[in-house]
């Protein structure tokens, strides 16, 4: 097993532990998205992302571990498997950036432009832009650049667009367009169309 490797399992479980803290108010969410292959190049999706959230108000910070599985439905394969960590920073109510870190594996990991294992480490920079409008709507737009920290190149990079709409405090669901741009490798557009459950 890779020094590397080591280092995010014993990082994985010592968050686990502060996580697990019966003291501490966590918000949990469970998110489903279905993603519909409008270019017929890759498949249609079926995304699971399951987070435990800690917010630290003072500081408009969102710190998660997360969980999430990507299966398609064209290969009936996982297509990516991930296990990470992510902190989220809120700007102005509207604007957040996030970065996140995190063991993946999976067939993803043979669109790469570089020789890869089966399982690797990356770290995902996001940006993000959401702007509330009539009653519980929301449009969100967001852009995301993984790199994979073995290699030190880029992975791969999304740009999303969503029109959601919540209910109440409990769940949301939400429509959009997803762009997926495999670095040097074949891209990818999606309609999708999300539920995601708040515990």
């Amino acid at each position: 097993m890779s020094t590397t490797l080591k280092l995010f399992l014993i990082t994985t479980f010592l968050s686990g532990l502060f996580f697990a803290n019966p003291a501490l108010s966590l918000e949990i969410k469970d998110r489903n998205e279905y993603l519909i292959d409008v270019r017929s190049d890759d498949g249609d999706i079926y995304l699971n992302r399951f987070s435990a959230h800690k917010k630290i108000d003072p500081l408009d910070l969102d710190i998660n571990g997360f969980s999430e599985i990507q299966w398609n439905f064209d290969t009936t394969e996982l297509e990516k498997m991930i296990t990470g960590l992510e902190t989220q920073k809120i700007f102005w109510n509207y604007l957040y950036a996030s970065q996140s870190i995190q063991y993946i594996s999976g067939q993803m990991l043979d669109h790469m432009a570089f020789d890869s294992d089966s399982n690797s480490i990356d770290a995902t920079t996001s940006f993000g832009f959401y702007v509330p409008f009539y009653e519980n709507f929301a449009l969100q737009l967001i852009e995301q650049f993984s790199v994979n920290l073995e290699r030190g190149r880029g992975e791969y990079c999304e740009m999303i667009a969503e029109v959601t709409y919540d209910f109440k405090d409990s769940y949301s669901f939400g429509i959009g367009w997803r762009h997926t741009d495999r670095i040097h490798a074949f891209d990818s557009d999606y309609v999708t169309a999300s539920l995601e459950l708040k515990f």
